[in-house]
């Protein structure tokens, strides 16, 4: 009988302390750095690191978090890796059927930075480059957007 009673009271315990899921779980984007400090660095410094820090971050963000800051830090270094970061956090806003929404400013500014990209020699740039017509003389910039989606 005693068997049975300390079966009963122990066995939900157990369950229950198992079932418990750690509440001080990171995700694997945190770098541990404080957020806001990073953006200030971003912003105010135009660190590099802690720009790199804050695109890891923002993976765990809603698409176009990185953007003000990819402009921000490629109009101060002109570097092609900020130039691509433009460009995709512009895809992402409008991916995934979104890309009938984006306004021609918005597409241009994403076709420039891609084009910026790929004469920098970024492959990837170079690669969706080569998904827009070579005659696109007449085609908008959605309408290169659209065709540098791949979609």
């Amino acid at each position: 009988m005693k068997n049975w009673y300390l079966l009963i009271v122990i066995l939900p315990l157990i369950l229950l302390s198992c079932s418990k899921k750690d509440k001080h779980e990171r995700s694997l984007n945190n770098t541990g750095h404080d957020i806001g400090k990073l953006r200030k660095d971003v912003l105010y410094r135009g660190d590099v690191d802690a720009y790199n820090s804050l695109s890891i971050e923002f993976f765990d963000y809603p698409p176009g978090e990185l953007l003000p800051y990819a402009i921000i830090m490629e109009n101060k270094y002109n570097d092609s890796v900020f130039c691509m970061d433009i460009y995709q956090s512009i895809l992402f806003i409008y991916y995934a059927g979104n890309s009938a929404y984006i306004d021609e400013q918005t597409a241009k500014m994403a076709i420039e930075n891609l084009e910026k990209a790929a004469k920098k020699g970024i492959d990837e740039a170079i690669l969706r480059l080569t998904y827009i017509p070579k005659d696109n003389k007449n085609l908008t910039y959605k309408e290169k957007f659209k065709y540098a989606m791949g979609n």
